[in-house]
């Protein structure tokens, strides 16, 4: 069946049709990555996008849960120019996982084309059907906490974190637990006076979707817990954390959404290459009134990656730990951790 993809800007292009729906719509954007499709299309923050994948094999790709970063595929449809023939064990390639979750594929797609467009006129919203339908505007929704109550993980842990949950990954989980924390997951509108009745002993704002300036109504209640208490956040986290103090928030033009960006880091001048996916960024203009200084830069346009308070025990990355970039994931746990010692009056040694 002959399947459509329209861009908000007019432009269509036509390919194969896999699905059983008729229709989806979301913001399009590309993933240039030759690997980790599963972490990718599992990750909050792609929940209801179009996803283009550049690499022609995403289709051949064996579906393993212990690499998925929540419950579920969170992408609205995929686009690519891999055609599809079904295979032996079908069962188990990502295909037919779509078609049991009513995720449209488009095959057979002219991706090198799609792909110039976008790097002209940046990343926009979409429409993919079977039939030739007009535009229609898709509105850049707040995504909800995918956690509606309290969940505990690792009770025994040493020292205890809440982690804010804004689409939180399952590898963020596990790279804490990994070091040891109690971890309180609470959903990201979630009042101050709640989390000082926990007590924790610091904070994790976590990555997730969308524009930061959809939780601007608790941006006084984030920027009070974070005064309070050695607070780290990552990705989307870093972005709300930035906001809440007053930093400017700028829509990229296309996003970083690959498993290798290179960023610099600012005290030892040494590249790491870092896992993102976000479509926003911290702007450098006014940083300054907001007491926060770059700890971080992207080597390929500059854009801040890193963040360090002035006055208060906040870090902050536009990155994710992954449990895979074992030296950098060390430097930002050793920081966290000297911050969590100072914050008990500890005794620290050199």
């Amino acid at each position: 069946m002959e399947g459509t993809l329209k861009l908000a800007n007019g432009s269509v292009y036509t390919g194969h049709w896999h699905g059983h729906i008729n229709e989806c719509s979301g913001e399009l954007i590309f993933y240039t990555g030759m690997s980790n499709f599963l972490e990718f299309l599992t990750d909050p923050v792609v929940k209801d996008k179009i996803i283009l994948a550049t690499y022609p094999g995403v289709l051949n790709c064996q579906i393993d849960e212990n690499k998925f970063e929540s419950k579920d595929f969170q992408l609205a449809g995929l686009i690519t120019q891999q055609e599809w023939i079904n295979p032996a064990n079908a069962e188990s390639k990502l295909m037919t996982t779509f078609q049991k979750n009513n995720i449209p594929v488009l095959t057979g797609m002219d991706t090198r084309t799609i792909i110039k467009q976008l790097l002209k006129t940046g990343e926009m919203p979409a429409c993919m059907s079977t039939n030739q339908l007009n535009y229609v505007n898709i509105s850049d929704k707040k995504n909800k906490s995918e956690h509606l109550q309290k969940q505990i993980i690792n009770p025994t842990g040493k020292k205890h974190l809440v982690v804010i949950d804004f689409g939180v990954k399952n590898s963020l989980i596990r790279w804490l637990v990994q070091f040891n924390y109690k971890l309180t997951i609470v959903p990201g509108e979630t009042t101050a006076a709640t989390i000082r009745k926990i007590n924790p002993d610091g904070l994790v704002f976590s990555g997730g979707s969308g524009n930061p300036l959809h939780w601007k109504s608790y941006f006084n209640e984030y920027s009070e817990v974070a005064k309070a208490y050695p607070t780290l956040g990552f990705g989307l986290g870093h972005q709300i954390l930035a906001s809440a103090f007053g930093a400017n928030i700028a829509k990229m033009k296309w996003g970083h959404r690959c498993f290798k960006h290179p960023v610099i880091h600012h005290a030892t001048k040494l590249v790491y290459m870092t896992n993102q996916n976000h479509g926003y960024a911290i702007a450098k203009y006014g940083l300054k009134d907001s007491g926060f200084k770059p700890s971080f830069t992207a080597v390929q346009d500059g854009s801040i990656e890193g963040l360090i308070h002035e006055n208060y025990p906040i870090t902050t990355y536009q990155f994710h730990p992954d449990g895979k970039n074992t030296k950098l994931e060390l430097l930002i746990n050793d920081s966290f951790s000297h911050q969590l010692q100072q914050y008990k009056g500890e005794n620290i040694y050199a």
